[in-house]
């Protein structure tokens, strides 16, 4: 057909390596520039920190107590950046960049076997450069460790029992033994649920054949499965007891499933939305690529459409709901994107893309109502401050992304489309990078300010903190042995008590906490004023 798109070997190599190179330069370009955000980038960086602080890597540590909500890999690995470039936020964010550089070259390898190389590239740019993924990479936080790990168990098995690949069997199960290490038995429960709901979807169509790859060493991939992935379970329970296994997997995982864990619910149609902007902008492309996998019904679409539906319905069920969560679905949609790319290039057929042409502006015009309704209900002073550059964003995402589908749909030449959209992608992630995250750093004040306490801070001094949004980033960026929150929440020092003992205290509040303790009958000294923050001691500077 007039247009098809054929590659020879040494387009294909340049292709490979430029889409590689595109979406590493998505994860890597700037990385350590700027702060740590609270709350997780600080958390996960302090139980980094405190891992040579202490010297226990085994246990990790918060504010100087255990911490068992999450196990240790993802730690080891950025304890290992750390030791490589030193205590800085290059360092700690360097493994999120890595690992979701790892996930996309799963995510390509297992496209390409699925459905060809253009599938396999196509299905990079759709998962690893999209709106989500692109975030997760570039933050200090364990997700894409899991993301590389899940990505590899779920396609693997399935190569597995497909094929009756012993290859394919035991990558699948280091690969899920060590997603257990990174963030719990979340790692293997989703891939096991995923191919018991293939199993039954094929026996009901009465296509069960190696449905469970007959020959495969499941006895072996079991006990190699729980040597790797419960070894540091049994040390842990060595030194802790019994009582930390019942605690982590009873509160952190099936407690974090049944209720809402650290205050963060959701209704059941939560990650709609999610979806709808994480994977932007390729999220035109899903329900033309899901009615094509339903349709066609060969195993492998079959396969990706469950590993799709299962962990979105799993994470909706759960009462504990974070955006991030719901990347796990991305690795199946990019391949079904892929797959219904190829084919329409193969073909050059601009009118199998023609939904998309009217889904694009609509899910543009979602993302930016959510976009607006979050800045105002739960940012609005940041949202306010950048609406000016934010609203350059929007020139530079909604009338290229139209005009993209208009020359596609007018040339009548399908590769626009996809190429135009990556250009889209990476016109908006350039201009978050150099343009909106420095701006940023204005709403986070709280590292000078703890460059500020350890000007003042002596040996013996007691460094604290009212509360503030900021509060676990002092933590983080001062090395006074640990910080207390001072306050009236129920693990909070009050305030009287904490500025009334006989060691000197700096304690970082807002104006109005001060003022409040001094009604309180608390004997202030200001040390510091900025024009958000104060810090405060219960001596006269010397």
């Amino acid at each position: 057909m007039r247009g098809a798109v054929t590659f020879s070997a040494s387009t294909l190599w340049l292709l490979r390596l430029g889409v590689f190179t595109f979406i590493a330069s998505f994860y890597f370009l700037q990385l350590g520039a700027g702060a740590l955000w609270d709350n997780s980038e600080t958390t996960y960086g302090e139980i980094v920190k405190e891992l040579f602080r202490t010297g226990d890597f085994l246990t990790l540590h918060f504010n100087f107590h255990p911490w068992v909500i999450h196990p240790p890999l993802w730690f080891w690995t950025a304890a290992a950046s750390v030791w490589a470039f030193g205590l800085n936020e290059f360092a700690l964010r360097f493994p999120s960049a890595a690992f979701g550089m790892l996930a996309a070259f799963a995510v390509y390898f297992a496209g390409r076997r699925m459905y060809g190389e253009i599938a396999g590239l196509v299905a990079v740019l759709a998962a690893a450069g999209s709106l989500e993924w692109i975030m997760l990479s570039r933050i200090a936080i364990l997700d894409t460790l899991l993301l590389f790990c899940m990505t590899v168990a779920t396609f693997w098995i399935f190569f597995a029992v497909r094929d009756g690949d012993r290859r394919a069997f035991w990558t699948a199960v280091i690969a899920a033994a060590l997603g257990t290490l990174a963030k719990g038995p979340v790692a293997i429960v989703l891939p096991l649920l995923i191919l018991a709901c293939y199993w039954g979807w094929q026996s009901l169509s009465k296509r069960p054949a190696r449905v469970f790859g007959a020959g495969l060493p499941w006895f072996w991939g079991t006990v190699v499965y729980l040597a790797i992935a419960g070894s540091w379970f049994a040390a842990a329970a060595s030194v802790h007891g019994a009582g930390f296994l019942s605690y982590y997997f009873g509160v952190s995982n099936v407690g974090r499933f049944l209720s809402p864990f650290e205050n963060q619910p959701g209704p059941f149609w939560y990650y709609i939305p999610v979806v709808a902007a994480g994977f932007f902008p390729y999220i035109a492309f899903v329900p033309k690529a899901i009615k094509t996998a339903w349709q066609s019904n060969d195993d492998s679409a079959r396969y990706l459409l469950v590993s799709a539906v299962v962990p979105f319905v799993f994470f909706s069920i759960a009462q504990t709901k974070l955006p991030n969560y719901i990347a796990a679905i991305f690795p199946s949609l990019g391949i079904l994107v892929g797959r219904v790319i190829r084919d329409a290039l193969e073909n050059n057929d601009v009118k199998a893309l023609r939904g998309a042409l009217i889904i694009l502006p609509a899910s543009l015009v979602l993302i930016a109502i959510i976009a607006v309704v979050y800045g105002e209900t739960q940012l609005a002073g940041p949202f306010h401050a950048l609406a000016p550059t934010l609203e350059l964003l929007g020139w530079l995402v909604i009338p290229p992304a139209i005009l993209t589908f208009v020359i596609t749909f007018l040339a009548n030449r399908v590769w626009i489309a996809p190429v135009g959209l990556a250009c889209v992608m990476g016109g908006l992630i350039y201009a978050v990078i150099f343009a909106v995250l420095p701006r940023a750093e204005a709403f986070k004040p709280m590292k000078s300010m703890a460059q500020t306490v350890m000007s003042y801070y002596k040996p013996g001094d007691q460094i604290g903190t009212a509360g503030l949004p900021g509060g676990i980033s002092l933590l983080f960026y001062t090395e006074g042995g640990g910080v207390t929150w001072v306050g009236d929440a129920q693990y909070d020092a009050r305030p009287k008590d904490f500025f009334d003992q006989s060691a000197r205290v700096l304690c970082v509040v807002r104006p109005q906490d001060a003022a409040l303790f001094a009604r309180q009958g608390v004997k202030l000294w200001v040390l510091r004023r900025e024009p958000k923050l104060w810090l405060v001691s219960n001596r006269p500077a010397n």
